[in-house]
């Protein structure tokens, strides 16, 4: 029987709006100051990212939630002397933050290009505020119940639970940091890995996906091998997909343009950012990927962006143009099975025809574009040939752990529990 897939195109509600620069918002949704563990203000965090051209911000410091920026932050108990190693605390007032919205306010750098403002996004925080093995969770349109909660080692669900219990959303940051990427780079691939995450995506629809472009990529750079990892996993079993994210988790200024996303919106609200981290209508980018763009590759200048999407169901094809990018490559189950490139940066359009590559599918494709100003990628297109789930793999069961093996379990899950087994045991 001939292949015909059915091709679910996650940026086709904002396809009309792709080819215009004004629909085209930069995004950072992890930041930091000195409210929490950043070495620059808040006032100074704001003015860097104004100056680097952002349209929308939120600030998800640990353990703070985030307010109005006009606003003085909570000052949580962990954080209360910072001040004595990483300076003094600012916020912005209320005649500053009206002019950064509205795009008149100026900084002393001068540097913004854009006339429109930036955009703030309150209620985020990143939760687990004081764990050695970073097993953070960004949550986002949520109260303030996580705020100065210490959080707990390698415990992803609790706060991802009551963030969704709050009606908020939330994404895992930086996940193959917590699996030591560095020490274990085939973390990414072990099924032990993969499951893990699998089930708290399973459980919990309002996690949304995982980073899977943070700063410099440097101790999360298998973050992208973990999402194909979870796609092909997650994606046959027909009850969702698993969108990247893209952040500059900046702690100083010059941090602020590593990573972001470019989303894709008719009009900067709030509400149209919640949506558009919901349907996945943005593209995670970045300055630095390592597995991608080589270890000493730093963009400059224009990023790619995609200006183009055409799903021809018909024809069995998808066509994508970028501007600003010298290749196109297409990324089946973690390998790149298609590409289309150019001398020079400019604009490309690369058409894949799917039917031609039905071997190297198996669920899904996804694109990344390139240039000499980073890289962009698409949220993947979920393929479906008719019979998906033969794809799917059999979801494991909750081990039934005896008593000695849950106290173990436990132990490790404290902070001298962690320190004992990274310390001592040399883990």
């Amino acid at each position: 029987m001939a292949v015909k897939y059915k091709i679910t195109n996650p940026y086709e509600s904002v396809s009309h709006l792709l080819g215009a620069d004004e629909n085209h918002y930069k995004t950072n949704l992890h930041t930091h100051s000195t409210y929490s563990d950043a070495n620059f203000t808040m006032v100074e965090m704001i003015e860097s990212f104004y100056d680097y051209d952002f349209d929308i911000l939120a600030f998800a410091e640990h353990g703070v939630h985030g307010k109005e920026w006009d606003k003085e932050p909570t000052l949580v108990n962990l954080y209360k002397f910072q001040n004595l190693w990483h300076g003094k605390r600012a916020h912005i007032n209320s005649e500053q933050y009206k002019a950064i919205l509205d795009g008149t306010y100026k900084t002393k750098e001068g540097r913004r290009t854009k006339k429109r403002g930036l955009l703030s996004i309150p209620g985020a925080i990143e939760a687990n505020m004081l764990t050695l093995v970073k097993n953070h969770v960004n949550g986002y349109f949520t109260d303030d119940s996580l705020e100065g909660i210490y959080g707990k080692e390698n415990n992803f669900e609790a706060p991802i639970k009551r963030i969704e219990e709050t009606g908020g959303l939330s994404h895992i940051n930086h996940p193959t940091d917590w699996l030591q990427a560095v020490k274990y780079p085939d973390c990414a691939t072990k099924k032990e890995n993969v499951d893990f995450f699998a089930d708290i995506l399973r459980r919990y629809k309002s996690c949304l996906g995982i980073e899977v472009l943070n700063m410099y990529d440097k101790p999360n750079f298998c973050d992208r091998i973990l999402w194909d990892s979870l796609l092909k996993t997650l994606i046959p079993e027909g009850e969702r997909s698993v969108w990247g994210f893209g952040n500059s988790d900046a702690h100083r200024v010059h941090e602020a343009d590593t990573a972001f996303m470019d989303f894709i919106l008719p009009e900067a609200t709030r509400e149209n950012v919640r949506t558009a981290m919901e349907k996945g209508t943005f593209f995670p980018v970045a300055r630095y990927a390592k597995y991608e763009l080589g270890e000493d590759f730093v963009g400059e200048g224009a990023y790619p962006s995609v200006t183009e999407i055409t799903v021809d169901e018909t024809a069995q094809t998808i066509t994508i143009t970028g501007e600003s990018c010298n290749a196109i490559e297409w990324i089946a189950d973690g390998k790149v099975i298609f590409s289309t490139t150019a001398e020079a940066d400019g604009k490309i359009t690369s058409t894949i025809d799917l039917l031609s590559f039905t071997d190297n599918i198996s669920c899904y494709i996804r694109a990344q574009l390139k240039g000499t100003g980073g890289i962009c990628m698409t949220q993947p297109f979920t393929l479906d040939d008719g019979d998906i789930k033969r794809f799917a793999q059999p979801i494991p069961e909750k081990k039934k752990l005896s008593k000695k093996e849950q106290l173990k379990e436990n132990f490790l899950n404290t902070r001298l529990g962690v320190v004992v087994y990274r310390m001592i045991l040399g883990k």
